[in-house]
């Protein structure tokens, strides 16, 4: 069932409706508006098993291929090193970020988000260990190529039983989605937003932000509050755009699929709406929607604007004054 404001999201942005499943961005808006509570984006997905031959991927593939490729090489991992404390009961999970920084051409900058999001453990004193794990399989299960995502399931959760935590702590949404509603972990799963959200960090930043609400940790798993709580918190003036939290535009690219023209009229009016704000710095949760809102940004700049930074959450915060530990 369609909403009117859903109608206006597809007719305004996208131009065009379209019942093709593989065009569906999976974003959760329709599933919050239906008032039957129709889950129209996981019927989507289960469509989609099966066919993954059919997905438009973007990258020429690159991700999926190495994430396929994990599955059969046993000492494969998405992070190149260990770090931290290895015999703690906490562990980090940074997701693809070294990949992305391999094979993004952005200016984002993707190694900061782990190294930042460690720093800031270690700051709140939980003395955490960088996990080496597979690829989590989101973009797999969501582009209907469930045997590789059930082998990847199987793999990681090896991996976390045998590293002996009891709480895994990530800074990717969707990472925190696919581990949370996907796995059947016999551990607690956290965002680092819910945990720095009631930190005492030593910062006052006083920064005028904007926060972009990724798809992943807010309409799928409702966490809206969390990672506004942890910006006022270290002293941000979070002004919101007109789209937010319930509402708020997807960066159009899901699950590595369909960067085209639609998506990027996707990505310009939300960059629309962060310049409107007047914030000095866009944050967000997703590396994702960092790379890709990010790669917009940077198309633009000989006829647009955008007099603002792109950053995500851990990364902002780490920089700010006393946002980092002391090495």
């Amino acid at each position: 069932m369609t909403s009117p404001r859903n109608t206006i999201y597809q007719t305004n942005v996208y131009r065009t409706s379209s019942d093709d499943i593989w065009n569906c961005l999976t974003c959760n808006l329709c599933y919050d508006e239906c008032p039957q509570g129709v889950d129209y984006p996981e019927f989507v997905k289960e469509q989609r098993d099966g066919n993954a031959e059919s997905a438009d991927i973007v990258h020429k593939g690159v991700f999926t291929l190495l994430s396929d490729m994990m599955v059969d090489l046993d000492k494969s991992r998405t992070s190149l090193k260990e770090a931290g404390n290895k015999d703690s009961k906490v562990g980090y999970y940074p997701g693809c970020l070294d990949f992305h920084d391999m094979f993004f051409n952005v200016d984002a900058d993707f190694k900061s988000i782990a190294d930042s999001s460690m720093k800031l453990l270690n700051r709140m004193d939980l003395d955490p260990k960088r996990l080496q794990m597979k690829c989590c399989g989101h973009d797999q299960l969501w582009q209907g190529d469930r045997t590789t995502f059930d082998k990847l399931k199987e793999q990681n959760t090896k991996l976390i039983e045998e590293s002996g935590i009891e709480t895994l702590v990530t800074s990717c949404a969707e990472c925190y989605r696919t581990l949370s509603q996907d796995y059947d972990l016999p551990i607690k799963v956290v965002h680092i937003s819910q945990l720095l959200k009631d930190a005492d960090l030593g910062i006052d930043s006083d920064v005028d932000v904007t926060y972009h609400d990724a798809c992943r940790l807010g309409r799928h798993m409702g966490e809206y509050d969390a990672p506004r709580d942890s910006l006022t918190n270290a002293g941000a003036n979070v002004a919101e755009m007109f789209h937010n939290k319930e509402k708020a535009w997807c960066c159009g690219v899901s699950s590595m699929m369909n960067c085209n023209d639609k998506s990027k009229a996707l990505r310009k009016a939300r960059l629309d709406e962060a310049k409107d704000t007047g914030a000095k710095v866009m944050i967000t949760t997703c590396p994702k929607c960092l790379a890709h809102l990010t790669c917009m940004k940077n198309e633009l700049e000989s006829v647009e604007d955008y007099d603002f930074e792109i950053k995500d959450l851990t990364v902002f915060l780490a920089e700010q004054k006393g946002g980092k530990k002391n090495e």
